[in-house]
């Protein structure tokens, strides 16, 4: 669920539409996460690509050029995977994937690495290359990590939230319910699991916890493709229940409470996987 960073499966803070939200009263300064673009567009990918600072120049530029195209394949072909744009199971040919990024194969083949990692693709050596279809057999372990993950986040962030901070961690949350509750009357999109992630994700956002990062995105993007490939559903009574619990050890600074609360959600949800 990038539930953390706010989240990560958000490399970008992205505001709600208007309309989402038009009948809830949400606090004007709370950023809500309801949309993100599905796909990086071609000519988004080429150009993003090959467009550099002016003020960079020479090798530099270079290496600017290639990383700027590897990041937003990337980001291309996780969106795709996990809007359903690429299905679970579904094979990924090179050639396929040149023709429709209009990239060379190198910053493919780096973006399908990743991906890897992050156990959104399989893949076989000189053989083949398909999305991963997870089964719900590995959603409670995914839950438990991303839990363990927002529990040392809060150990580390509580004692230093002062009440403005405390306020804004509250009202995140508050602004997620009436995402939630909207999408709660079938299997959640990623645009409500990328909401409760940045809601969730609260503390974790304010605490210095750099060490964690690497962990929190691949462990949080393997448990969004996971929630979404077994079709699980973010009940509206699994979220209220989390806000309760989330709220009294956000009120106690108690990092190890507000652990227990993420796991107990995150399993909720994972346990309604088929």
């Amino acid at each position: 669920m990038a539930i953390v960073t706010g989240a990560v499966l958000v490399d970008e803070t992205v505001l709600a539409d208007e309309a989402v939200l038009a009948d809830e009263a949400v606090p004007a300064d709370v950023a809500v996460l309801a949309h993100e673009a599905v796909m990086v567009d071609r000519a988004v990918v080429v150009d993003r690509g090959v467009v550099v600072d002016e003020a960079v120049t020479g090798d530099r530029g270079h290496l600017r050029q290639r990383r700027l195209l590897s990041d937003d394949v990337f980001r291309a072909l996780r969106d795709a995977v996990l809007e359903g744009v690429l299905e679970p199971g579904e094979r990924l040919r090179d050639d396929e994937l040149v023709r429709w990024l209009g990239v060379s194969r190198t910053p493919i083949r780096n973006a399908l690495d990743r991906l890897r990692s992050a156990g959104l693709v399989d893949l076989a050596a000189n053989r083949w290359t398909r999305v991963r279809d997870p089964d719900c057999s590995t959603l409670g372990g995914s839950a438990s990590v991303v839990a363990a993950l927002h529990r040392a986040a809060a150990v580390i962030a509580f004692p230093r939230l002062d009440d403005p901070a405390v306020d804004v961690v509250a009202a995140g949350l508050r602004s997620a319910r009436p995402v939630v509750r909207r999408g709660a009357a079938g299997p959640a999109s990623i645009e409500v699991l990328r909401c409760v992630a940045v809601a969730v994700g609260g503390v974790a956002a304010l605490a210095p916890v750099g060490v964690l990062a690497a962990s929190f995105a691949e462990a949080e993007l393997r448990l969004a493709h996971e929630l979404r490939s077994r079709r699980c559903v973010v009940d509206l009574s699994a979220w209220d229940d989390f806000d309760a619990s989330a709220g009294r050890a956000l009120a106690a600074r108690d990092g190890g409470a507000w652990g227990d609360a993420v796991g107990q959600l995150l399993h909720r949800v994972a346990a309604t996987g088929r």
